[in-house]
């Protein structure tokens, strides 16, 4: 018993797991694995040079057995002269007003009656007695759903503090055997003898065949999911790194990168790299792993494909597009309501969305100066087709281009100088007094235009960007 002790405190101490000074609220349900655990660290706490308490949450479901629990935990702790703390949760009255999982809605209220206990008393660590075998059950659900094999953390962050599992590498029996010599009365929940859950049949019905065939497997299972957590810790961040190299963002904090910069990333990296991009995203749907893991397979499909362009769906109110080789993410409910024609007034900066245009004549010589990022040229028009206007793109558009023979569909030349769908919503267009195109700002001007000026009575136009001004 006294090896088991030793291993556990060095297990604490390796991880980092329950620093001195702290206040750590052990939940304990008055079974083997925490009340063990309140034991434990009731008779370590000068060791460890730490204060304790426990708190039992009872869910109603067993009526005056489980009731019962409560005492068997009181009990220790006045043993101890440990603070303790029970909370009745009524879950059948749950259940029955909003449905759902009970397993579910069981662990969400007793976790929400540990935080607030911990806030209000101030603790600062919450325990709890999971083992080898239940790191076993954990692994071997998540490979019957398709999820990472990561296993449950041995600490995690939790409220204003953590939750942390000492007894992580004991086995079930290693935990039997201390309540039995220190003669500790414990408490059998009678639900975990049924199989409903999914847990209790893997406790029952697979876990054993394991072991039988390798006796050490669940031992070995939290060594391995230890070093499968340190190894997805790192990657993390190596996927942070990349990410924060190629990203860029909108006004909104929308996420942008480049498909090529994206490709370079080793591909170990990729999937968590989608990952923080949904992170991004103000949605709670992401954030189920199920969804999420579908989400990210699919982006990270489309990013590899280069034909073409691509829209997906990815939250409530926003979408992934792939725009050749540019990837961003967008609002689905664009609002170009605001971009209605607007008669551009000559000699004055005329503001449209996210871009401002300047005309005038040409020798009036009212602009000194203008950044070198400006899209600058010059035009002819007779006086009878200005004033100029700006609006969206409206079908059958076209474009009189210079050295073409025949006027070009502004929506064919969107596509082929591969403007992204996102940009065509809101690209603008200038049509002069009698309606016709003249120029598609940012992508071509139409043949009354030149980079140099022109002899003659002539214009200079100016596109500029609001931000660079």
């Amino acid at each position: 018993m006294k090896k088991l002790q030793q291993d556990v405190l060095r297990f604490i101490d390796r991880q980092l797991m329950i620093p001195p000074g702290s206040r750590v609220l052990v939940a304990c349900s008055g079974g083997v694995d925490s009340m063990a655990l309140l034991h434990f660290l009731a008779t370590h706490c000068k060791t460890l040079e730490i204060e304790v308490g426990a708190v039992h949450v009872d869910h109603m479901l067993r009526g005056r057995e489980s009731a019962e629990d409560a005492h068997v935990v009181e009990h220790l702790c006045k043993e101890f002269n440990l603070p303790f703390f029970s909370r009745q949760v009524p879950i059948p009255t749950i259940l029955e007003s909003r449905g759902g999982n009970i397993q579910m809605v069981c662990r969400e209220e007793r976790y929400t009656c540990f935080e607030n206990i911990m806030q209000d008393h101030e603790f600062t660590i919450l325990a709890t007695g999971h083992h080898a075998e239940d790191q076993l059950e954990t692994v071997l659900i998540q490979l019957s759903k398709g999820h990472s094999l990561n296993g449950m953390p041995q600490q995690r962050a939790f409220g204003q503090g953590s939750v942390v599992r000492p007894f992580l590498p004991l086995k079930k029996s290693e935990l039997y055997a201390y309540a039995d010599y220190y003669k500790l009365s414990i408490r059998e929940d009678p639900s975990n003898d049924r199989d409903d859950y999914l847990r209790n049949r893997m406790r029952h019905l697979v876990v054993p065949v394991l072991t039988e065939e390798n006796p050490s497997i669940a031992s070995s299972t939290v060594r391995q999911t230890m070093q499968r957590q340190a190894d997805e810790e790192l990657l993390k961040e190596l996927a942070k790194e990349q990410w924060e190299m190629i990203v860029t963002y909108s006004d909104e904090q929308l996420p942008s990168f480049n498909r090529g910069a994206f490709l370079a990333i080793p591909y170990a990296l990729q999937k968590r790299v989608i990952q923080l991009l949904l992170n991004c995203l103000p949605s709670p749907e992401t954030a189920k792993v199920e969804q999420r893991s579908t989400v990210v397979d699919e982006l990270l499909q489309h990013i590899q494909k280069s034909a073409g362009n691509i829209t997906i769906d990815v939250a409530n109110g926003y979408q992934f597009v792939r725009e050749y080789d540019k990837l961003l993410v967008t609002k689905m409910d664009m609002n170009t309501t605001s971009l209605c024609p607007k008669v551009l007034e000559k000699g004055t900066w005329n503001t449209w969305g996210s871009v401002q245009f300047y005309w005038q004549r040409a020798d009036a010589q009212v602009i000194e100066s203008f950044s070198s990022s400006d899209d600058v040229r010059y035009f002819q028009l007779p006086a009878c087709e200005l004033p100029l206007t700006v609006r969206l793109p409206q079908t059958g558009d076209r474009i009189q281009l210079k050295g073409m023979s025949q006027a070009k569909r502004v929506s064919r030349l969107l596509i082929d100088e591969k403007v992204g769908m996102a940009q065509r919503k809101k690209q603008p267009v200038i049509v002069t007094a009698s309606g016709i195109v003249c120029a598609v700002p940012g992508v071509r001007y139409g043949e009354m235009f030149s980079h140099r000026q022109l002899d003659g009575e002539s214009y200079i136009w100016i596109t500029q960007e609001n931000e660079n001004r």
